[in-house]
């Protein structure tokens, strides 16, 4: 009895276990003890961040060379201030991964991810099956544990987009718990208050719901603009069930997180408010300064201009990307329509079920759903598709990689139980028998009908995500091996406290070597080498400059710095290593900046 209640929690839980196998393993197998690099930028400087944070409890490192180097001495998605060099990024990912890995060892850091994804999977399928049925939240579980763009966000795992996701999932899922019918009543009292056991789970899952939502706002801070609206949305249909003690509850359990990443704000940006994304604080002073403004004026004719003023100020700073509605379009097609066809087009059919369902039987549940999915669906899709991300170096390219698929996770995850619907509908419609049929063999006979469907579907899925661009993990894999050799081989050509100059492969040199992004010649770089060469090894490494190339820039564009440049070695066909060195004496510098 017990085994067939829970026999579709057992499968998903199989699932998960599965899906974690196959996602840790990429990592496992691409990454060594003594070498841990990522693809990314982004992914670096997350993981660098986490580890620091598990082995000191502090988020910012102090690099002397910039002290001299004019603060230029950081890799993409790092930022120096006064020689600290800090995240850019939401701290929220370096936060929760690294406390795990303080409590455990920094070696599990780069299989948190695929642990927290395999978890989401069971949530995803608790979730709907409290929203839909418990079939439909079967099939959607096993449509997201092979969907691609989670599938390959979660092995590129130093990635904000589906820790998000999950700890979103995870407060929705304590949210509905805190909503459920109280049955029969057995009482506890707690120092002076006798209340019925459910109601005690009920707040303590009303706390949880805060604080996974809080998890899920410091993870990615930006998707507040659509998570609030939302949340409000789900509130307004649920308040007077919800009522004030647990909502009350849930905005402590919020508050935690935010004031843990408050607290670390202030340490690093010098505001509880501000992050490390300079365009975000800037709009926040816009907007904080527009609403000051607005507090001086009525609501006389004089004041509207105001009033308008501030709504602009609002949207302006809202669409930091811009507002392209016809790009949006553009873009959805081609990471939507295009990309996952069979996941688009069975969800709105799904979708066409449910309101003819809810026509004959409404359900509040579903009403709220559809609203609040539709809602941040359009939201993402015209606030991100209204700008070029070009994520691969190929602009013509509609790849996996590309941001978009990782920004429109949450309306992706939103169609599988819509898809899932239509495939119970259609395979139940299909086996319409007659009534001397055995209802049992027209259940086993729809149920083998979506399971092949669902294969099928897991079929392509798995072939799209290894192999079906050049961005597939199994072309991702035999680069990330390629890079570890040629990475290896410039270690060896340089010293540890040397500063490389290069435009693309920050991300795999840092931080064993120092960094300066760029390419020469550079006015600004060449002012800081100017410094730096008196105290740190230089080296530049890009496409490889011919012979007449080097000399025309010793001889003219380095000359005004005292720089000369020579060939350490060809180290491919297109990339070769070249050192810098003063060429003649210099003018001074301060010998209060010491060496590292």
């Amino acid at each position: 009895m017990f085994f067939k209640k829970y026999l579709n929690l057992i499968i998903v839980t199989f699932l998960a276990l599965g899906f974690f196998a196959a996602t840790a393993s990429f990592n496992y197998f691409s990454q060594e003890n003594d070498y841990v690099k990522w693809t990314s930028p982004d992914e670096t400087a997350n993981y660098f961040f986490t580890k620091n944070f598990a082995m000191t409890g502090e988020l910012a490192v102090m690099e002397k060379a910039n002290l001299l180097g004019n603060n230029l001495v950081v890799p993409r998605s790092v930022r120096s201030d006064q020689g600290f060099i800090k995240p850019v990024s939401f701290l929220g990912i370096s936060l929760i991964y690294g406390t795990i890995a303080a409590l455990t060892d920094i070696s599990v850091i780069p299989y948190l991810t695929p642990f927290f994804a395999a978890l989401g999977i069971i949530v995803f399928y608790l979730t709907i099956r409290r929203i839909f049925s418990d079939r439909v939240g079967l099939w959607s579980a096993f449509m997201l544990a092979v969907f691609p763009a989670y599938t390959y966000y979660t092995v590129r795992s130093m990635f904000h987009n589906v820790l998000f996701i999950v700890m979103l999932l995870f407060g929705l899922y304590f949210f509905l718990l805190s909503l459920a019918e109280r049955r029969e009543k057995i009482y506890c009292r707690f120092l002076t208050w006798k209340l019925p056991v459910r109601t005690w789970l009920e707040f303590l899952a009303a706390a949880l719901s805060g604080i996974f939502i809080g998890l899920t706002v410091i993870t990615r801070t930006s998707e507040i603009l659509w998570l609030l609206p939302s949340l409000l949305i789900i509130w307004v249909f649920y308040a007077r069930r919800y009522g004030l003690v647990k909502t009350l509850i849930f905005i402590a359990g919020l508050a935690l997180p935010l004031l843990w990443v408050a607290y670390y704000n202030q340490i690093l940006y010098g505001s509880f408010w501000y992050g490390g994304y300079n365009e975000m604080n800037k709009s926040l002073e816009d907007i904080a300064k527009s609403g000051g403004a607005i507090l001086q004026f009525g609501l006389g004719m004089d004041s509207l201009a105001y009033y308008r003023d501030y709504f602009l100020t609002i949207a302006k700073n809202i669409f930091y990307f811009g507002f392209n509605p016809g790009l949006s379009k553009s873009m959805f097609i081609n990471y939507v329509v295009k990309m996952f066809p069979v996941l688009f087009y069975a969800g709105l059919a799904g979708l066409l079920f449910l309101i003819v369902q809810n026509c004959r039987r409404f359900k509040k549940k579903h009403l709220v759903y559809v609203l609040v999915w539709l809602l941040f669906s359009t939201f993402l899709i015209v606030y991100y598709g209204s700008w070029r991300f070009n994520d691969n170096p190929d602009v013509t390219r509609f790849t996996i990689g590309n941001s978009y698929t990782r920004y429109w996770l949450p309306f992706y995850l939103g169609l599988m139980p819509l898809a899932s619907l239509a495939l119970i509908r259609v395979s139940r419609a299909l086996l319409l028998m007659s009534s001397k049929t055995v209802s049992r063999v027209r259940r086993w006979a729809a149920t083998g009908l979506q399971a092949m469907a669902t294969a099928v579907f897991a079929a392509i899925s798995i072939l799209f995500v290894l192999f079906g661009s050049e961005e597939g993990l199994m072309y991702l894999y035999y680069n990330n091996l390629a890079e570890r050799d040629n990475t290896r081989l410039i270690w060896s050509l340089t010293e540890p406290s040397g500063i490389i100059i290069t435009r693309y492969y920050d991300k795999f040199f840092w931080p064993e070597r120092r960094i300066i992004m760029g390419a020469l010649p550079d006015d600004g770089i060449l002012r800081a080498v100017q410094q730096l060469v008196n105290y740190y090894p230089v080296y530049y490494y890009n496409f490889y400059l011919k012979p007449v190339d080097v000399d025309y820039l010793n001889n003219s564009k380095f000359t005004p710095y005292y720089l000369r440049m020579s060939e350490v070695k060809k180290v491919n066909p297109k990339f070769g290593l070249y050192k810098l060195e003063l060429a003649t004496s210099t003018p001074a510098t301060s010998t209060s900046m010491l060496k590292k």
